[in-house]
């Protein structure tokens, strides 16, 4: 699992910002930290500039003679990039910046008229793959326009912590930022920051109609639709979060999915809903029955995979991966977010099965929370209202036949003292599951709630290691 401390930050007040105490306390945890390191930015002396003028160049026509404010004074900067006009907000490296190479920005004269300094790309401050033309900061990052003169890394947030946390299988609940900083609050004994994740809904009610034939294959399916939206490229800020957790970004309808699978560990799906039946169902496959997956290879099903339909034709692989038939593309307005719970068995048995494996699949496979289902459709939905310009549905699906429970166990407190070799009583004993998100109730035994997100408690072991 890999992440940043400013994100973790989103949810948590930190007691300590040594970034080698937080690399402890995941160890404490039982988490394996594999690597930890700062994040630095690659160049110096690189500022917010404002474009106020921009004009030919007398003796070249392959690059403009353009004005920058850059605070302090107005700089006269050559640039051959064509994607911006007067009034953007830009990157400037100014005479003395050092860029990463060593490369030292200064004055200099391209046929008669004097440069000073650069205006930059992504992948010139290595900030990000884009080499096609400068980096336009206005709408990603709409309040660099009040800090004209401001060192960009300070503006975009560049200075970090990297941090690479080996999960171990038997807890799915951590495969997450929100996850890890859940444990973490329950270990440092404070209050996870709140969240409002609720959206707006607007228009007529959702298109989409679902049915669940194996209830005991997709115990929840859940999901929102979303009108109105433009496919493209995602804003940098969240590009950079995502190569950074080692996800590459696609297109914004798919980096919000997967946005929101790194930050709170439910993976989602996008249909186009242009492309749907009239019907979602899902259902268990008949033999021989195909599918042409995202990855563009058709696959063979047998009687034991679990599918998703719209009426016609399987649409998806529960869990594992979608088909390319409904796949969103550049003309997409319309897409239903699919928020499901996988039965772990089954997603397990396909994906090895079929050789394919997803990040979607290994999360499914450990056992994701079904209690986060609709949580993580408005999450999405909440991300593509800010950079794709969606409307969300009215009504959202979720056909949810109530047949999974909370797991309880009863507590013995001797087990404390069995075990561990020491006595804690029951008020003890009930602050400390608490902080760590079970519900408790009884004195001695004690009977104890576990929450649906923790399948790897089962027994009064468990909550002894806890």
């Amino acid at each position: 699992m890999k992440l940043t401390l400013s994100w973790l930050q989103e949810f948590l007040d930190f007691p300590s910002d040594d970034p080698g105490d937080i690399a402890e306390s995941f160890e404490r945890l039982g988490h394996e930290v594999e690597e930890w390191h700062l994040i630095e930015p690659s160049f110096t002396g690189v500022v917010i500039g404002h474009v106020l003028e921009i004009s030919a160049h007398p003796d070249a026509d392959k690059v403009r003679l353009t004005k920058v404010d850059v605070g302090s004074e107005v700089l006269d900067i050559i640039c051959g990039a064509w994607n911006f006009e007067v009034g953007a907000i830009v990157p400037v490296a100014v005479p003395g910046a050092m860029l990463a190479g060593d490369f030292e920005i200064g004055s200099r004269d391209i046929r008669g008229v004097t440069s000073h300094g650069m205006i930059c790309s992504e992948s010139e401050l290595e900030l990000g793959t884009e080499s096609d033309g400068i980096m336009v900061l206005n709408t990603d990052y709409p309040n660099a326009a009040s800090r004209i003169g401001e060192p960009l890394d300070e503006v975009l947030g560049v200075r970090d912590v990297f941090y690479e946390v080996a999960v171990t299988p038997d807890r799915p609940d951590c495969l997450s930022v929100y996850g890890l900083a859940r444990d973490l609050a329950g270990l440092y004994d404070v209050a996870l920051s709140a969240h409002d994740f609720s959206i707006s809904e607007t228009g007529e009610t959702t298109d989409v109609v679902a049915t669940v034939e194996s209830p005991e294959t997709c115990p929840r399916f859940a999901g929102r639709q979303v009108r109105g939206i433009t496919v493209g490229v995602s804003p940098h800020w969240l590009r950079r979060r995502l190569g950074l957790a080692g996800v590459r970004p696609i297109s914004n309808v798919v980096d919000a999915s997967n946005y929101a699978m790194i930050e709170f560990g439910h993976p989602t799906h996008a249909f186009d809903v242009q492309r749907l039946g009239p019907t979602i169902s899902v259902r268990m496959a008949a033999e021989g029955e195909t599918i042409v997956t995202l990855d563009g290879q058709e696959r063979t099903l047998g009687a034991s995979d679990v599918i998703v339909t719209d009426g016609t034709h399987a649409i998806a692989i529960g869990g594992v991966m979608g088909g390319q038939s409904t796949e969103v593309h550049e003309e997409t307005t319309d897409v239903f977010i699919e928020a499901a719970y996988w039965d772990p068995a089954h997603v397990l048995l396909t994906s090895k099965r079929l050789g394919l494996r997803s990040e979607a699949s290994a999360r499914f496979e450990r056992g994701a929370d079904p209690s986060f289902c609709n949580l993580a459709a408005d999450r999405v939905a909440q991300i593509l209202v800010e950079i794709a310009g969606g409307l969300p549905a009215p009504l959202p699906v979720d056909v949810d036949p109530g047949n999974i429970s909370p797991w309880i166990v009863t507590y013995p407190l001797s087990e404390t003292k069995r075990i561990l070799g020491i006595s804690l009583d029951s008020a003890a004993t009930t602050e400390l599951l608490a902080r760590r998100g079970f519900s408790v109730t009884g004195s001695d035994p004690l009977t104890v709630t576990v929450p649906t997100r923790r399948p790897d408690v089962r027994a009064p072991v468990d909550l002894v290691e806890e």
